[in-house]
């Protein structure tokens, strides 16, 4: 006699289904919000407070560096000088020659663009927006993942702060640490992450909840 076998899956009305489904919602409004309030609260960081500029200059002499760079570049990307032969990096003698020019100076990155592209401030701006999207469904997901633990809301809030100021660690640090970013921009950067997104984990934590048990 042949028996059926029934699914062990839960059921379709299942409170665990039903949970899922909650905390699908969840994570998608939390996407939504989070977004808005971190596009609407970045926006006033950088036009309305005077943080944004931190540790940016004029170019003096403008115009002259930049034919300068128009005659002596022409492939777009990153450049640091002194540079360093890869071929020859373990060549002591290229290595003497890089720390010596090193240490006269200057030394810094440019990043070039050969240009014949408009500015176009909307498009940026739309960018910008995509890019907070994405991040905040990222901090949405992960504050659903570990809202069980984390049942106070101030201390989901905390989460969200704490995420964007990881994400800052491990970027700003190094890029001061091996291509010589100013301190005062780093430093402005790492609380721009804190305040901007501390801010917004107030609006993504109060519609990202620990499920109920199941």
């Amino acid at each position: 006699m042949i028996k059926t076998l029934k699914s062990r899956g839960p059921r379709p009305n299942s409170p665990a289904v039903e949970a899922e489904k909650i905390m699908g919602k969840q994570i998608a409004l939390g996407t939504i919000v989070g977004a808005v309030v971190i596009f609407i609260v970045s926006s006033i960081w950088h036009i309305v407070l005077p943080f944004s500029e931190t540790g940016f200059h004029v170019l003096p002499h403008e115009e002259v560096l930049h034919t300068a760079l128009r005659l002596g570049i022409t492939d777009p990307g990153i450049y640091m000088f002194p540079g360093m032969d890869v071929t020859k990096q373990n060549d002591p003698a290229e290595q003497k020659r890089f720390a010596d020019k090193f240490r006269q100076g200057p030394t810094g990155l440019i990043i070039f663009q050969p240009g014949g592209k408009d500015f176009s401030f909307p498009k940026l701006l739309v960018n910008q927006f995509l890019f907070q999207l994405m991040a905040a469904f990222v901090v949405s997901l992960l504050l659903a993942m570990s809202a069980a633990a984390m049942p106070n809301y101030l201390q989901r809030v905390l989460f969200v702060a704490l995420v964007a100021v990881f994400g800052s660690l491990v970027i700003d640090l190094p890029y001061w640490n091996w291509y010589g970013f100013p301190g005062n921009y780093t430093l402005e950067h790492l609380c721009e992450m804190l305040l901007t997104w501390g801010a917004t984990g107030f609006a993504i934590a109060a519609v990202v909840k620990p499920r109920a048990a199941v």
